[in-house]
């Protein structure tokens, strides 16, 4: 795994070190993560990167025409307004919360539906009807997660088609 310092390395393939990774979550107690093994946090925190890298319109542009990933970038602030000159910290912690949903076995570009093609779904006062098929394992839909969103709030362009707003399910 080589980590993105700030320089535009042309073959970075993560934002977050695996020590980044043990200090934040180890500060919120998440002890998950402290159980990995040292290749599967190197494996999330790429695919982590990946996902985060592919999915926002960030602000600014590449800094340096080489580099590997979308950041270090120029023109960019954060939501208060601040100029970044660095990786931004909350950038790192968001592939930390990606790297986590990873390391738990869920893919962040693909959802399935483990339950079948719809039959029934009762969404505030929507309702859906699912029947288990084959066709269940296709793609359905890509998902924003809300922790990852909330900490990137202000560094990219929000708009409904980057955007998957998700609510409460529940399956009847």
């Amino acid at each position: 795994m080589i980590v993105e310092d700030g320089t535009g390395l042309n073959d970075a393939n993560s934002y977050a070190s695996v020590e980044f990774a043990d200090d934040y979550f180890s500060a919120r107690g998440v002890s998950e993560w402290t159980d990995l093994e040292t290749e599967v946090k190197e494996q999330s925190l790429i695919r982590a990167t990946d996902y985060i890298d592919s999915i926002f319109q960030w602000y600014g542009k590449k800094e340096f025409e080489h580099q590997a990933l979308r950041f270090p970038r120029v023109n960019i602030r954060d939501y208060e307004g601040a100029e970044i000159k660095e990786i931004p910290l909350c950038l790192k912690q968001a592939v930390c919360e990606a790297a986590m949903i990873v390391s738990n076995g869920t893919e962040l570009f693909q959802t399935k539906d483990e339950n079948g093609t719809v039959v029934s779904e009762n969404i505030t006062s929507l309702a859906f009807t699912y029947a288990k098929d084959e066709s269940s394992e296709k793609t359905t839909s890509t998902t924003l997660y809300d922790t990852i969103n909330t900490k990137l709030r202000g560094l990219f362009r929000e708009n409904l088609s980057n955007r998957i707003i998700s609510g409460k399910v529940e399956r009847v």
